[in-house]
Parts: structure tokens; sequence; C-alpha cells
């Protein structure tokens, strides 16, 4: 049974690319998968401190913002550090210091976590009050992944077009 899986079509052809084999790949796509990579050990980081944020964190804790909402935007933050280093480093390759990386770096990430606590909070809302979705579990994962979606689509393509354009 095992040869019969290792000897398949679609053990051999769908199954992730290893890194190894990422210098067979054209570069856009080698980017891709780098960044997305990334982007999977930042969502857990994101998703960890979501977790403990919500967990560790007291019900009323800053001047009336909800505690998902402050859990949601620390844990991006969080999750921000880990793409910003890996992306600069492996993805794009970047070796200069650029203060005007990291300012558009930041400006992206700051428009993406607007969007990313947004998008988070809207689906929490429709999860909670429209009646059809109220029966659904894992309220905060369905809306964890959605913002995640989101604003990872939003990241590749500033990173890729804006603040690391030239590499």
């Amino acid at each position: 049974m095992c040869e019969l899986l290792l000897n398949s079509w679609a053990y051999q052809r769908i199954l992730p690319v290893s890194i190894k084999s990422l210098s067979n790949i054209a570069p856009l796509k080698k980017q891709l998968v780098k960044f997305t990579l990334i982007g999977v050990l930042a969502v857990l980081v994101d998703l960890a401190c979501y977790y403990i944020f919500l967990n560790a964190l007291p019900e009323n804790l800053m001047f009336g913002f909800e505690i998902e909402d402050f859990a949601k935007a620390m844990s991006f933050l969080c999750g921000m550090s880990v793409t910003y280093t890996l992306n600069k480093l492996w993805t794009w390759k970047a070796k200069s210091k650029s203060n005007k990386r990291v300012l558009n770096f930041t400006i992206l990430y700051g428009s993406s976590l607007l969007i990313n606590v947004l998008t988070n909070s809207t689906i929490l809302d429709l999860l909670h009050k429209v009646e059809i979705l109220k029966k659904l579990e894992y309220k905060y994962l369905i809306s964890f992944i959605f913002a995640t979606g989101i604003s990872a689509s939003v990241n590749f393509i500033g990173q890729k077009f804006w603040v690391f354009r030239s590499t």
C-alpha cells in the first residue's frame, strides 16, 4: 500500500514542493512558495499569540476596545515581525538596510492590520448575530481564517510590487 502511494501521480505531483526543488520553479512561483511557507509560520505565531492574548488579558482592557480586537491586533503584530524578517532575507533576498523599505513595510502592514482586524471583527459579528450562523462552532477560528486570507493576499501583492519591488 505504501509503495502504491509513493508511486502515485498525486504523491509525486500534488504534494507541496520541497525546499530543495524550489530552484526548478519560475521566480514568481518560487517567491510565492517561500512567502506561503513563511506565512504559515507567521500565521501559527499569530494564532498562538491570539489564543494566549484572548485567554490571558482581562475583559475590559484598553479604553473601550473589545478584547478580541486588541488581542487580534497584538497577535497580528507578532506575526508581522516574523514575516518581515524572514521574507526580507529569504523570499526577497534584500540584503541592504533600507529605512524606506521598513517604512513601506510598516505602512503596508498597518493597512493590512486594519483590514485584518476589521475583517475579523465583521466576521465574528456576523457569526454571533446571523441566526443561521449562530450554531457554528469555532467562530474565532473561522473569523481568524477569513481575516488572515484577505490580509495575506494584500501583503503578498504589496511586498512583491511595492516594498521589495527591486528584488
